[in-house]
């Protein structure tokens, strides 16, 4: 891992709300954005956001199931730690999306 990918690593874990779409995803395995909007009460647009800068930084990653996207744990090793505390973060139920 490069300076640059260190720099986006610390931005994107430097929010709040990221750092529990973090936490959703650490918790739950596969969510699709849908979920993280619903659970998180944040807009869709918002939670879109959010999960782009987590993936820019390569800490989840995506895949399609047919035109959705399901968003996961990507590489954690620099962020391990952080995980282990977000696994127990306190978060809503998830709220199950039907449309995906």
């Amino acid at each position: 891992m490069d300076l640059k990918q260190m720099v986006r690593v610390a931005k994107a874990l430097a929010d709040e709300k990221r750092l529990e779409v973090l936490a959703l995803i650490a918790q739950q395995g596969d969510v699709c954005v849908c979920e993280v909007s619903d659970t998180l009460d944040i807009s869709q647009p918002l939670a879109s956001k959010y999960l782009k800068q987590l993936r820019d930084a390569g800490i989840v990653k995506v895949s399609k199931q047919g035109r959705w996207s399901i968003y996961s744990l990507g590489d954690t090793t620099l962020i391990e730690p952080f995980l282990e505390r977000l696994r127990n973060y306190p978060l809503p139920p998830i709220r199950r999306c039907s449309r995906c």
